[in-house]
């Protein structure tokens, strides 16, 4: 009989991860190589998480000379998704491998039961729902585990999202907010002094951990300022055009009279 659960459970899943996830990597090039896993999803608003994704992707693809074979894009991505494809990373990526994850939408805060947040929340992805309709969230417990498994050190994670809750930042002009936080308030709270994974590689957010990121007409404003910085200093490292986009984010931000960005 739990067998029989299992293969229903299984099959379930699979029917809800689209073709598109199941295909990623399916023809990748022999190591050593670079894959790349860029997810948009287009929650509660926004309107250009998936298009962040695709542009992305292509300049991360150009820079580096990455075969199409190595590029997955996933668009209004779902939680099951977002794991399974990072379940395979973790069964085809090699030591001497790099690799390079993007995800754009909204970030919130759930209710932290493990204990391990000084805050009493967890960071949290907002992806579409299994169904299409509505929303689910990935922890950032869950993603720390996931992308840890993943056997190199070489990797590269870029975060056009905001992890915050409580008040909305300001309106600027012709932008919104991917700030969106869940309502549900969490009155008692004890941390533990538990040992807290760090995410494995480097990590280049849009935002810090109570700051908002921010969606214009053209795309995430983070990864919009990333992108053209990438291709107008092709010589310059990932790391001084990051520092480049955080200072240009800044003085945009300023600009419009919206305070506490980064």
């Amino acid at each position: 009989m739990k067998k029989y659960l299992l293969v229903l459970i299984l099959v379930f899943l699979s029917n809800n991860i689209s073709a598109s996830a199941l295909n990623c990597w399916k023809n990748h090039t022999k190591k050593p190589t670079s894959f790349v896993l860029a997810m948009g999803a287009n929650t509660k608003g926004l309107k250009m998480s998936n298009f962040d994704a695709v542009s992305f992707a292509k300049g991360i693809q150009k820079r580096f000379r990455i075969p199409s074979s190595n590029i997955c894009v996933l668009k209004n991505v779902k939680r099951w998704e977002f794991e399974y494809v990072l379940q395979r990373l973790a069964k085809l990526v090699h030591q001497q491998d790099q690799v390079f994850i993007y995800f754009s939408g909204h970030g919130t805060k759930l209710v932290d039961h493990s204990g391990d947040e000084k805050d009493c929340y967890d960071e949290a992805f907002v992806t579409v729902h299994y169904s299409g309709k509505g929303m689910e969230f990935l922890s950032d417990d869950a993603f720390v585990y996931l992308v840890n498994k993943i056997k190199t050190n070489k990797i590269l994670t870029v975060i056009d999202t905001c992890f915050a809750s409580g008040l909305l930042r300001g309106a600027c002009q012709h932008t919104k907010s991917k700030f969106w936080s869940n309502k549900q308030k969490h009155k008692k709270c004890r941390t533990r002094r538990t040992f807290q994974p760090t995410l494995k590689g480097i990590l280049y957010p849009a935002a810090k951990e109570d700051q908002a990121a921010w969606e214009l007409r053209d795309g995430g404003l983070f990864t919009s300022i990333f992108i053209k910085n990438m291709k107008k200093y092709p010589s310059f490292s990932l790391k001084n055009i990051y520092r480049m986009t955080k200072k240009e984010v800044t003085a945009f931000i300023y600009k419009y009279r919206c305070k506490n960005t980064f």
